[in-house]
C-alpha cells in the first residue's frame, strides 16, 4: 500500500488545496457529489476539480475521471461524497494515487452507536494503513472562503479574517449569520470536524494560524479527543493568532470517580475552563459572543499592558452602562491626565464631564467632527490603551440632520487616522450599527469594529485587554508539554504515607520533618527527637481513611508519646481487626497557619492538574479552588493563587500569619512537576496545607497511582 506524506504540509494541502477530485460526483442535482461541483463553481473556485464517476461523461461543464487510479498526479484534496461502506477502500484508493487528504462526508459511524463502530474502526485502519489525512466523517464539510474551495455548499460566506473549527454544521450556518447582522469582518476558512476520526483541534488551529489570511481562530465544541494536544497547540499559537473558544456539553467534561477531596471537587467545567485559559484561549459563554469577540481579536490590537480604556459617550445612559459591565469585567478604566482633561474641556465646553467616562453633553450633536478630535486627545494620554466610542455615533444625520451626513464620513476618516498614528485600538457601540451607513463601513473596512450592543463592545473590549496582559508574560509562560513517560515501576492503588512522602520529596516537594517508626517505643523516641509535640499517624494498608479507624492522634508529647502510640494500635486493631500495622509516622505539630488545600489530579482529558484553594474543614463548604495544567510557571501559580477566595487571607488576614506568595507559589510549581514527571500518579492529596511565612507544610500526603 502506497504511504502518502504525513508532514505538516499534507494538511496545509488539504486545507488549502489547489485541486481537488469529487469521488462520488453525480449528474443528479439532488446529490452532494454535483451540490459539491456546482457550489465550488459558484465560489469561484479557479483550480481544477476531477470529478469521478465511472458511469458518467461530463458534469456541469467538466470532463469526468472513470476512476480514482486514472486521477492525474498532484491532487491536493478529495471530497468522497460516497455512502459509508464504500468509504475505506476510497481513501485507499486516493492514498494510491497520491492524494494528500480528504473531506468525508457520509454519516452512519460512531455516531450512531454500536451499529456504526466496526465501520468506523474500518475506516479508522484505512487511516493508519496509508497515512492519509481524513477530516470527518459525519461532517459538514470544508470551506476556504480566500480561494473559493467550498467543500461545505453555504453560499454567500462573506471573506475576512476568521477561521472557524466546529463539530456543527449549524454552528458554522450561525456564526456566519451574527457576523452579518454584525457586518462583521467575515471568515477566511471553516473545518467541520465530525467524528474526528483522524485530524482534530489541536492540528486544524495549528494548520490555520499558518495561514496568513487568519486573523483569528473561532473554536465550537462539544469534546475533545485530546485535550493535552490542544492545549499545547493553543499555548504555541495563542500569542501570534487569537484563539476564541464556545463550549458545549461542558457538564459531561471530565466526569470521574475519586478518593481524594481533591479529586472529589474538581468540578469538570472548573477545570477545562481554568486549563484552556491558562493555554491562552479567550471563552465565550454564550454564542452570539463567538463572533463578535473573534472579529474584535482578529482586527483590533490588544490594549497594550499597564494602560486602560476610556469611555467616550454621547449620552449618561450609555457611558454608566459602559463602565458598570467594564467594572464588573475586571477592566480598568484609564484615569485621565489633567492635561487630557483640559484639552478635552476646551473642545466640548463646560458642561461636558470629562473624567472618564467623558460624556460629550451634546456638544458633538451639531458638530461630529468633535469626536475625531476627543480621540486624538485621549489616544495622545500616556494611561490610554483602547478608546471605546458609546451611544449613537455615525447616526447623527440620521437622528438630527441630514446635512450631517458628509461630516461623519470625514470624521470616519480621521478616526482612522487617529488611531492608525497613534497605534492606540479604537472600538465603536452605535445604536445605529445595525443599520446601512456609510460612516460605518468606512470605519469597519480599517479595522475598527462597530457594534450594536454595550454588552457585546464590553465583551470584545475584556477580550482584547486580556489579550494585551497576556502578550506581555508570554516569555514566562509554560509550553505544556510533558516530560516524556518513564515506564510504570509501581504496582497501583494507593501508596502509604511514608511511600508518598518519598515519591514527592524525590521531585522536591518539601514536606518538612517526619519520621517512620516501627513500633511505640520508637515514635515516642522520634517525639522526642523533634523536641515539640507531634501527630502520629498509623502506617496499614488496610486503612485508607485514618481518622475513621482511630489511627490518628495529635498533640502528643514526649511524656505520654509511648502510651498514645500503643493507644493507638490497640484502637486501630479493634476497629479493623485484619489491618497489618506497619509502622507509625510521627511529624511535629504545624504552627498556626492558613490551612490550604493543594492537590493534583489525571485528568481524563487534560492530562495532569493541579488543584489550589481553601483547604482544611472548609474545602466541600466553600468549593474554593481553581486549576492549573501541569507543568506551570511561577508566574502562572501566581494567577492561579489570586483567582481563590484563600488568597484574601495570605496577607494577615485578621489573626493569621502573612504567608509569602512567592514561597507558595513556588510550592505549587514542585507540586506541578511532580504530577508532570508521574505518568501513574492518579491522585496527589496535601490537605490541608499549612502555610505561614515562606513555610509551606502539607500535614497528610496521600498518593493514588494508575495504570
Amino acid at each position: 500500500m502506497t504511504m502518502v506524506d504525513t508532514s505538516a504540509a499534507q494538511l496545509d494541502r488539504l486545507l488549502d488545496p489547489r485541486s481537488i477530485a469529487v469521488i462520488g460526483a453525480s449528474t443528479n442535482p439532488s446529490k452532494r457529489g454535483y451540490q459539491a461541483i456546482r457550489a465550488l463553481q459558484e465560489a469561484g473556485y479557479r483550480y481544477p476539480v476531477y470529478p469521478v464517476n465511472p458511469k458518467a461523461a461530463e458534469i456541469l461543464g467538466l470532463a469526468v475521471v472513470p476512476s480514482i487510479d486514472a486521477l492525474p498526479e498532484g491532487i491536493d484534496a478529495a471530497l468522497i461524497a460516497l455512502p459509508g461502506t464504500a468509504v475505506p477502500d476510497a481513501l485507499r484508493e486516493c492514498a494510491a494515487a497520491g492524494i494528500p487528504g480528504a473531506v468525508v462526508l457520509a454519516n452512519g459511524f460512531k455516531e450512531i452507536g454500536a451499529a456504526g463502530e466496526d465501520l468506523e474502526r474500518r475506516l479508522r485502519e484505512a487511516i493508519d494503513e496509508t497515512g492519509i489525512r481524513v477530516i470527518g466523517p459525519n461532517t459538514s464539510g470544508m470551506l476556504n472562503v480566500h480561494s473559493g474551495a467550498n467543500l461545505v455548499g453555504l453560499p454567500g460566506v462573506p471573506q475576512g479574517p476568521i477561521s472557524v473549527v466546529t463539530q456543527s454544521g449549524n454552528m458554522l450556518l450561525s456564526l456566519v449569520n451574527d457576523d452579518k447582522q454584525l457586518h462583521g469582518p467575515g471568515f477566511h476558512a471553516y473545518v467541520g470536524l465530525g467524528n474526528q476520526s483522524d485530524v482534530g483541534y489541536d492540528e486544524c488551529i495549528a494548520a490555520l494560524a499558518r495561514q496568513p489570511e487568519t486573523g483569528a481562530v473561532a473554536l465550537h465544541s462539544e469534546g475533545f479527543r485530546d485535550g493535552r494536544a490542544l492545549l499545547e497547540t493553543i499555548a504555541a499559537t495563542s500569542a501570534e493568532t487569537p484563539i476564541v473558544l464556545l463550549r458545549g456539553g461542558r457538564s459531561e467534561i471530565g466526569q470521574r470517580t475519586a478518593l481524594s477531596h481533591t479529586g472529589s471537587i474538581a468540578g469538570s467545567d472548573a477545570v477545562a475552563s481554568a486549563v484552556l485559559r491558562q493555554a491562552g484561549a479567550e471563552l465565550v459563554e454564550r454564542s452570539d459572543e463567538l463572533a463578535v469577540v473573534a472579529g474584535a481579536l482578529a482586527t483590533t490590537a490588544a490594549v497594550p499592558a499597564g494602560r486602560a480604556v476610556a469611555i467616550l459617550s454621547d449620552g449618561g445612559g450609555h457611558a454608566t452602562l459602559a463602565a458598570d459591565a467594564l467594572s464588573a469585567a475586571g477592566v480598568p478604566l484609564a484615569e485621565i491626565s489633567p492635561d487630557t482633561g483640559a484639552a478635552l474641556q476646551s473642545v466640548l465646553g463646560p458642561a461636558a464631564a470629562v473624567h472618564n467616562p467623558i460624556d460629550v453633553a451634546g456638544a458633538t450633536d451639531a458638530d461630529p467632527a468633535l469626536f475625531a478630535t476627543c480621540v486624538e486627545n485621549l489616544m495622545a494620554d500616556p494611561g490610554v490603551g483602547l478608546v471605546l466610542i458609546v451611544g449613537l455615533y455615525g447616526g447623527y444625520h440620521v437622528r438630527f440632520d441630514p446635512a450631517l451626513r458628509a461630516a461623519e464620513d470625514s470624521t470616519a476618516h480621521a478616526l482612522l487616522r487617529a488611531t492608525g498614528d497613534a497605534r492606540v485600538p479604537l472600538l465603536v457601540q452605535s445604536c445605529y450599527a445595525g443599520e446601512e451607513l456609510e460612516n460605518h463601513a468606512i470605519l469597519r473596512e480599517g479595522g475598527v469594529q462597530v457594534v450594536s450592543s454595550i454588552d457585546h463592545a464590553v465583551r470584545a473590549v475584556t477580550a482584547l485587554h486580556r489579550r494585551g496582559r497576556r502578550q506581555a508574560t508570554v516569555a514566562d509562560r509554560s509550553a505544556l508539554r510533558l516530560p516524556a513517560a518513564a515506564a510504570p515501576e509501581r504496582a497501583v492503588g494507593a501508596l502509604d504515607e511514608p511511600e508518598a512522602r518519598r515519591l514527592v520529596e524525590k521531585a522536591g516537594v518539601d514536606v518538612g520533618p517526619w519520621a517512620l517508626a516501627a513500633d511505640p517505643a520508637a515514635a515516642a523516641q522520634a517525639v522526642r527527637g523533634f523536641g515539640r509535640p507531634c501527630a502520629l499517624k498509623i502506617v496499614s494498608p488496610q486503612v485508607l481513611h485514618k481518622s475513621d479507624a482511630g489511627g490518628v492522634i495529635l498533640g502528643v508529647t514526649a511524656d505520654d508519646a509511648e502510651q498514645c502510640a500503643e493507644r493507638m494500635v490497640d484502637t486501630v486493631l479493634a476497629n479493623v481487626p485484619e489491618a497489618r500495622i506497619d509502622g507509625i509516622v510521627v511529624t511535629p505539630m504545624a504552627d498556626k497557619g492558613v490551612e490550604l488545600l493543594v492537590g493534583a489530579t489525571r485528568d481524563p482529558i487534560f492530562g495532569p492538574v493541579v488543584a489550589f484553594g481553601t483547604g482544611g474543614v472548609l474545602v466541600e463548604a466553600l468549593a474554593d479552588v481553581t486549576f492549573r495544567a501541569a507543568p506551570f510557571t511561577r508566574l502562572e501559580a501566581l494567577e492561579m493563587i489570586d483567582e481563590t477566595v484563600a488568597s484574601r487571607m495570605l496577607d494577615g488576614y485578621r489573626n493569621l500569619p502573612a504567608v509569602d506568595r512567592d514561597a507558595l507559589a513556588d510550592f505549587l510549581v514542585h507540586v506541578g512537576d511532580v504530577v508532570s514527571a508521574e505518568p501513574q500518579l492518579s491522585e496527589l492529596d496535601l490537605n490541608p496545607v499549612i502555610a505561614s511565612g515562606s513555610s509551606v507544610l502539607p500535614v497528610d500526603v496521600r498518593v493514588i497511582l494508575a495504570d
